[in-house]
């Protein structure tokens, strides 16, 4: 994982808000594979939390999607977790949104 320790803390309403958006049951590596695709901007790593658990998995999502620290690419991912009709409708939700936009 990068060095954090220069990021500014997370206020509380940030922070409530990464526990709502994320299943924290679910690992970063599954989440990314899941829901990956619908992320277009993504800062929540660009803060740290008082909740270390918290952090640390908000960190590796981001790893993964900004291809950081050695993480496994999407496509890996997909093929991990998914089955072959879920890596299809995602393909197919991207096809769509390159011709029509986001």
């Amino acid at each position: 994982m990068r060095n954090i320790d220069d990021l500014p803390m997370a206020d509380p309403g940030r922070e409530k808000d990464a526990r709502q958006l994320f299943d924290l049951a679910m690992s970063p590596e599954e989440y990314a594979a899941r829901e990956g695709h619908g992320w277009y901007c993504f800062s929540f790593d660009d803060y740290r939390y008082s909740d270390r658990a918290l952090e640390t998995w908000i960190q590796r999502l981001g790893d993964i999607l900004f291809q950081r620290e050695g993480a496994p690419t999407l496509e890996d991912l997909r093929a991990k977790y998914l089955t072959e009709e879920e890596r299809e409708e995602i393909a197919q939700r991207r096809a769509r949104e390159a011709v029509n936009g986001l």
